[in-house]
Formats: C-alpha cells, structure tokens, sequence
C-alpha cells in the first residue's frame, strides 16, 4: 500500500548548484553566440582619396590643356593696307597664321629714292590658333643702289642682339635671296627671308612662339621657314 509523501515534500526547495531554468530569449552575461570581428575601414578611406586626387588630375589637366590650346589673336578687323600688300594671298597668309591685317602697322611712304611699303598682319581669333604668330613685309621698290641695299638689310638681321643669327642662302628666289634665323633662350624665334629683284628689294619677318602645357615652345623651324619663303615668293613674282 502506497504511502503518501511525507508531509512538506512539495515545498522542498530546489536543489543546490544547477543553474535555473532561463526566460525564452535572454541571455545570461557572458553567454551567446561569439560575435564577428569589426571590419577597418582604412582601404575605403584609402580608395575614396585615391580617386579624388585622380579626379583632381584630370581636370586639372583638361584645365591646362584647353588653356594652352586655346585660340589666340583678335577678331577679324576690317584694316585697309596698300596696295601692294595684297600681293600676298590669303592662302600665304594663312598658312603663316597671320589673317588679321594690322592697318598700324602698314604704311606707303615716298622716298627720295622710289618708294617704301611696309605690310603687317597678326593673328584672327579663331582662324590661326594657338601660340602666337606676326608677320611683316617691307618692299623698297625703284632703288637705284638696291645691291647695297640689299646687303645693308641682311647685316641689320645678322646685328639681331635677341640671340645668335644664323644666315643660309636660298635659291631660285629673285636674283639674289637669303635667310636668317635667331633663335633666342625663350621660346621667341624669328625667321627673314632677303630677296633682291632688279631694284627692288623685299624682307619677309615671320615670328613668334608656339604653346606649351607648363611654357612656352619654339616653333617649328622649317614650317616658318617655308611660310615666310611662300610669302616672299608671292611678292616677288608680281613686282
């Protein structure tokens, strides 16, 4: 026959050194799943300034490049020049880069001997590029010593003090032609060409420098050679 438990057992406390049953989803101190390590964030910060400064490359770089690029000369004037002048073509003219007539510096003048004509033409916005171009004519016509004359001329361009003058002759141009370069420690050259026809003599001076990214750069010397030739010949070949 079975016993009832003693009087009491049902308030016996719990025993001694297990841990209590825990509420659904708390945790004690201590416990739970281990968690992730934090990432750094040092290769982002790293990658977005790279890239900044790559932009920054960029534009500074289109920057300069649309600068040194960028047209030079003023808007196509309307200057009258003498008559002679319009012995050079606009074909020559453009392909010295000097469309813009440049009325100040074009005169005819009366000699006691014949007659001088001085012609000059710049750069027009937007036609002739960058860098910078000048170009001048001077025709001295009806000289009775133009042999003189003519060496007189060459020895003004070779006492150039800008920089070190170099002097070639050149054939098939008028009876007698040469050219002389100076070359300076800037980027500044200048080429004229010195023909003597008959009485006449003719000095084409083509000159200036070409843009450079950080400064200036010399231009190339055989395209102003052959530019300042071509207007030279045009002039000759209708005196």
């Amino acid at each position: 026959m079975n016993q009832p438990p003693p009087h009491g057992w049902h308030r016996q406390p719990p025993q001694q050194g297990w841990p209590q049953q825990q509420q659904p989803g708390w945790q004690q101190p201590g416990w739970g799943p281990p968690q992730p390590p934090k990432k750094s964030k040092a290769p982002l910060v790293v990658g977005l300034v790279a890239g900044v400064l790559v932009l920054a490359g960029v534009i500074t770089g289109l920057v300069l490049y649309l600068d040194v690029n960028k047209d030079s000369g003023t808007s196509k004037r309307a200057d009258k020049l003498p008559s002679m002048c319009g012995n050079i073509s606009e074909a020559a003219l453009a392909k010295a880069r000097t469309t813009n007539p440049n009325g100040l510096g074009s005169r005819e003048t009366k000699l006691s001997e014949g007659t001088r004509t001085s012609c000059s033409w710049n750069q027009t916005k937007g036609v002739d590029g960058s860098g910078v171009r000048s170009s001048n004519v001077y025709v001295s016509s009806g000289q009775e010593q133009a042999e003189t004359d003519f060496d007189r001329v060459v020895a003004q361009n070779m006492a150039n003090n800008q920089g070190t003058p170099q002097q070639k002759p050149l054939e098939g141009l008028g009876d007698e032609a040469t050219a002389v370069l100076v070359e300076t420690k800037s980027a500044f050259t200048e080429i004229s060409i010195i023909v003597r026809k008959g009485d006449a003599v003719v000095e084409v001076d083509l000159s200036g420098w070409d843009a450079g990214i950080f400064t200036n750069a010399k231009p190339d010397v055989a395209e102003l050679e052959a530019a300042a030739r071509g207007m030279a010949e045009e002039m000759v070949a209708k005196l």
